[in-house]
């Protein structure tokens, strides 16, 4: 099969991926064989590609965001020929006592797609039967692939939130994350507030109907928010975020890395009496609840779309911010 491989980290100017041929993979019992369609690039296999993470796998194939087709199968419940979505959330160890309590995201013994075993920038890729997603939605190929992170991470945001009907919930950031956070808070009737510099950004959360839509870093929300999702890598705007949300408000940090510390500056005034969670790998039972919602909602996203062969070209317009659509999706087969 072609694959691009990473050997060797380093900025993605300098393409360190390679595409190369090499055997297809064959399943184990309990694993299956899925035939590539489409896999969505996401920042994490920047961050891998780049460095930022280390290597787990040498050589390793990225890519988690995974929808194709079951060309072979040694497993009991998924049958060849079945439409599945593969995400970040490999397998787990099934025995711990987050495993035990439908915590796996939490498992120390936790294997990530694309990181500590081959992902989804191949032809094929193998998965453990259990950990994949039937995809019997209403969705083109195409959208179920950002749908496998973006689109779960969004769910387990919106958990980690406890967002109600009625609430006021502040983004600070906006990417293919907070779209699909709009969407499932328009689906509820919660109320959202926008903060994003990027004009297109604007745009798209202004045709999801967000009650506001500015920049907090120049203005701060009109009211306190019942809960905060940050998405920047950064810290800079930690503390403005805590000020901006209610006594018992929740502050979900979205990032998986801060380029900068996140420093409270005044205990009593921004943090007592308010939470803060993170997100941390995935859950199965969020990427259920997710694919249960996408049977109500339109999760439809604006996306560009490049050939097998521009995957280096794809990665090089997104890690420079010259991405035109909201995400990048490989076709793969």
């Amino acid at each position: 099969m072609r694959a691009w491989i990473l050997e060797r980290q380093s900025k993605i100017e300098d393409r360190p991926l390679k595409l190369v041929d090499i055997p297809d993979p064959e399943p184990r019992e309990g694993q299956i064989r899925i035939k590539v369609r489409f896999c969505g690039i996401c920042r994490t296999d920047l961050h891998i590609a780049e460095g930022d993470h280390p290597l787990h796998k040498k050589p390793v194939i990225l890519g988690h965001q995974i929808v194709g087709t079951v060309d072979r199968s040694r497993g009991r419940r998924i049958k060849e020929g079945d439409r599945v979505g593969l995400t970040w959330l490999y397998s787990s160890c099934n025995s711990c006592k987050y495993c035990l309590t439908g915590r796996e995201n939490y498992c120390p013994d936790i294997v990530r797609t694309g990181w500590d075993v081959d992902g989804g920038f191949a032809e094929y890729v193998i998965a453990e039967e259990e950990y994949v997603a039937p995809l019997d939605i209403p969705l083109k190929d195409e959208d179920c692939a950002p749908l496998m992170c973006p689109g779960v991470i969004a769910h387990l945001c919106y958990e980690l939130a406890e967002v109600k009907p009625g609430d006021k919930i502040g983004l600070i950031g906006f990417g293919p994350t907070a779209f699909y956070l709009m969407k499932i808070a328009n689906h509820i009737g919660a109320d959202v507030y926008v903060s994003t510099r990027s004009r297109y950004h604007q745009e798209i959360a202004a045709e999801l109907s967000a009650r506001w839509i500015g920049n907090i870093a120049e203005k701060d929300f009109p009211d306190k928010m019942d809960s905060i999702i940050y998405f920047p890598p950064a810290g800079e705007m930690f503390t403005r975020a805590l000020r901006n949300l209610k006594r018992g408000g929740i502050l979900v940090l979205a990032p998986i890395a801060s380029q900068s510390p996140m420093i409270v500056e005044n205990y009593g005034e921004d943090l007592w009496g308010k939470d803060i969670r993170t997100v941390y790998n995935i859950r199965r039972s969020t990427i259920m609840k997710m694919l249960n919602l996408a049977r109500k909602v339109d999760f439809s996203i604006d996306k560009e779309v490049f050939d097998f062969e521009e995957l280096q070209d794809a990665m090089i317009k997104v890690r420079s911010g010259k991405l035109e659509r909201m995400t990048a999706i490989i076709r793969v087969g």
